[in-house]
């Protein structure tokens, strides 16, 4: 990183200090992601936004720090059975995971709950909410669960549990493929399996053997009754390929499984 570089992201972090935990008066002593969390966060979108995206994407000691992707980087962490959940008080983390846990993986499940959970406007108007309602108090992680839950007009008690409360891991796979009835003028039949604890919505794609793609938005409840689940795709020519999160946006700890040819 550039010198311009380090002294953008130390001003852009510091600055936003001002509204976590100075207007948003979360105690960062007990929950400190509530305030390098959350402000690693909004950091990721300023780096988006300031000079055109100079020193976008935000790619530092606090957020993936390998400069690789942030699914990928945050499942050591995952798997990672001595690692702190976030609801332990800020002094009980080792040092070796301060930045890990209480920065990124916390912003990363911001970004999460924005960009694949929610989507931005839906998040967009619970997290101002949350900074309105809470400005100058001193909320609890609780208080931010439920004015995300209460706002955003979602039950997302799962994900709090599964994110904040332990670090589970999430393994998605395409478990089998075949056409239905045998012919693939019927359709495609697609068994698809949840292999950890973790519970993510997830994007489906299907590419055909003449190049058209087809993209299914499957939500969280998938998973609601059970590990496996099968989607029907109605097509009329043979399948080449199917791909579970083809952008790869989910912390997935092994993407090997994640495809079938």
């Amino acid at each position: 990183m550039t010198k311009q570089g380090e002294l953008y992201w130390v001003t852009a972090h510091e600055i936003g200090h001002n509204w976590f935990p100075m207007i948003v008066g979360s105690d960062e002593r007990r929950y400190a992601f509530m305030d390098e969390g959350f402000n690693t966060f909004i950091d990721v979108y300023a780096a988006d936004e300031f000079n055109k995206g100079e020193y976008a994407p935000k790619r530092d000691g606090e957020y993936a720090p390998g400069k690789g992707n942030p699914a990928d980087e945050i499942i050591p962490y995952l798997k990672d059975t001595n690692a702190p959940t976030m609801m332990a008080r800020a002094d009980q983390f080792p040092e070796k995971y301060r930045h890990p846990i209480e920065y990124f993986k916390s912003a990363f499940g911001l970004v999460l709950l924005r960009e694949v959970i929610l989507g931005p406007d839906r998040f967009d108007y619970a997290f101002k909410k949350y900074i309105q309602k809470w400005a100058y108090k001193h909320p609890s992680p609780e208080d931010f669960f439920r004015t995300m839950n209460n706002e955003s007009g979602e039950d997302l008690s799962w994900f709090w549990r599964e994110w904040f409360y332990n670090n589970w891991q999430l393994d998605l796979a395409v478990r089998f493929v075949s056409y239905t009835g045998g012919d693939a003028k019927n359709g495609v039949d697609i068994t698809i399996a949840n292999l950890q604890k973790m519970a993510m919505p997830c994007t489906l794609e299907l590419i055909l053997k003449d190049g058209t793609k087809q993209d299914l938005q499957l939500p969280v409840e998938t998973w609601m009754q059970g590990d496996a689940h099968t989607v029907h795709f109605n097509t009329t020519e043979p399948v080449q390929s199917v791909t579970i999160d083809p952008l790869h946006k989910l912390p997935d700890s092994n993407r090997s499984n994640n495809t079938w040819n």
